[in-house]
């Protein structure tokens, strides 16, 4: 079958652009910003003498639930010996664990058994071609997904006996409020199983709703007695710029899996425009239409925070992904003159694909010729920030990691608190004192250019070269580091 010969292409291609990511692990190269913030906060998950949880005036912030951090904590301390290398792992994993559950749960919506592939490999490909940032990188996103993406396929058990057992929807409820002490906001596949139950199973939405209750309260509980009530000061009071005209980024974000949404909505409409026969029959439609829909609202809402990357939209990828894997389920369906078959409805969604995988491998390759060359230069950073004595503050927080330095300076979420609450920091008194021996930062970051936009200053690095830091040596990727003068 065509589908067959589709699938397989796709598993080949998946495995040529997971290769470089994969390669890419042991390496101390900085991937993304989050690499280094990450990783620190593992540390300090593990038994670092700071906190988990920074007091209140620090210029240190987390505003993530500790799950992640103490689950990549004990890998790093006890297998791997670097937070980073073993946040990657994990993300890697719990990406391609992502992708395999959704396939698990098409195919327990009642999905057969190729389209749930399909469905499967259509969101590993995407999140590796599209939505590449995330992929083996230290970050705890989709580890967050793999969790509530278990627990969704504990809820739904097995296709033949729809009927809710009491066991199965409490350990559901339990994976997928982990996955929340994870990842806090991700809460469209919450709610769509929430609407759905009360609309399918009122029985089960009261395991549901209880078991989760439960289990949220016992993990508030046991946060409260290991952090104490920082956590929920950091996490609450977290204060980020907000920004309506990030929405038209997102949006166009969006275009770029069209063909997903297309027919993903084609999971919720009746083929023919005839209702089904049995109400049982609504019910993976209606799932995939509630889920999808919460996911672009919540998604495209988030985006509008300053700094809120792609990854808002993730949930959105997978609702639209098992919604894709229901459509492809059903009869061929005609509309006019085109018959919509599964190889063609697989066509529409994979479309895009055409165009970024290619994209993805040229540009693989040109990074896996570049590596040895970068490698060396992120090794003579790394190194020249280990031999300056004193403190350190790096803008990319990895390379303060790998050299050894302590964290002292978030300079994302610092420059949201001052602009946001303009809040006071001893920035001025730690650049006349010259606390720092060397900060490093990037100048085309986007956080210094919209700061210099909103406030015509950099509430950061002004202050120091104010008081005499001078660039002293340029690193990869044309990052500065200043240094004060002699």
């Amino acid at each position: 079958m065509m589908v067959d010969r589709l699938i397989r292409a796709g598993a080949g291609l998946l495995i040529l652009v997971l290769l470089l990511p994969v390669l890419m692990i042991p390496y101390r190269i900085s991937l993304n910003y989050n690499e280094g913030w990450n990783a620190y906060l593992a540390l300090r998950a593990v038994g670092a003498a700071l906190p988990l949880y920074p007091p209140a005036g620090g210029m240190v912030f987390n505003n993530y639930p500790p799950l992640g951090f103490s689950i990549v904590g004990l890998i790093g301390a006890h297998l791997t010996g670097d937070m980073i290398v073993a946040g990657r792992i994990v993300a890697l994993l719990a990406l391609l664990a992502s992708g395999a559950l959704v396939a698990c749960c098409v195919r327990r919506l009642g999905g057969a058994g190729r389209p749930a592939v399909a469905a499967g490999l259509l969101l590993l490909l995407n999140a590796a071609t599209i939505f590449p940032a995330y992929v083996a990188m230290d970050d705890p996103q989709w580890l967050a997904h793999a969790l509530m993406l278990g627990g969704l396929a504990m809820l739904l058990g097995d296709a033949r006996h729809p009927r809710h057992g009491v066991a199965r929807v409490a350990l559901a409820a339990l994976l997928v409020v982990a996955g929340g002490f994870v990842k806090h906001n991700l809460v469209a596949l919450p709610l769509a199983v929430t609407v759905w139950l009360a609309c399918c199973d009122r029985r089960a939405l009261l395991v549901w709703c209880g078991a989760g209750l439960l289990a949220g309260l016992a993990g508030l509980g046991v946060t409260d007695w290991a952090y104490g009530p920082a956590v929920f000061a950091d996490i609450l009071g977290h204060r980020r710029v907000m920004d309506p005209a990030h929405l038209l980024v997102g949006i166009r974000k969006l275009s770029e899996i069209l063909g997903l949404l297309v027919v993903g909505l084609l999971a919720a409409t009746p083929w023919g425009g005839r209702p089904p026969a049995d109400a049982r029959d609504r019910r993976p439609g209606l799932f995939a239409l509630l889920f999808l829909g919460l996911a672009l609202v919540t998604g495209l809402t988030q985006r509008m925070g300053d700094g809120v990357n792609y990854n808002a939209h993730f949930e959105t990828l997978i609702a639209a992904c098992i919604a894709v894997g229901l459509a492809l389920s059903r009869p061929p369906r005609t509309v006019g003159p085109l018959r919509l078959t599964p190889t063609r409805l697989l066509c529409i969604a994979a479309l895009p694909l055409v165009v970024a995988v290619p994209v993805r491998l040229i540009h693989a390759w040109s990074d896996l010729r570049r590596l040895p060359d970068a490698t060396a230069r992120w090794q003579a950073a790394i190194a020249h920030v280990g031999h300056i004595p004193g403190p350190a503050a790096c803008e990319t927080l990895a390379l303060c990691y790998w050299a050894g330095k302590t964290e002292t300076i978030d300079f994302f979420n610092l420059t949201q608190a001052m602009r946001a609450g303009r809040q006071a920091f001893p920035l001025d008194d730690m650049a006349r004192r010259r606390v720092l021996g060397v900060i490093e930062y990037d100048p085309r970051a986007p956080r210094h250019r919209d700061a210099m936009a909103a406030d015509g200053h950099d509430p950061i690095v002004d202050p120091f070269r104010a008081a005499g830091y001078d660039p002293a040596f340029t690193g990869p990727d044309r990052i500065v580091f200043l240094t004060p003068k002699a």
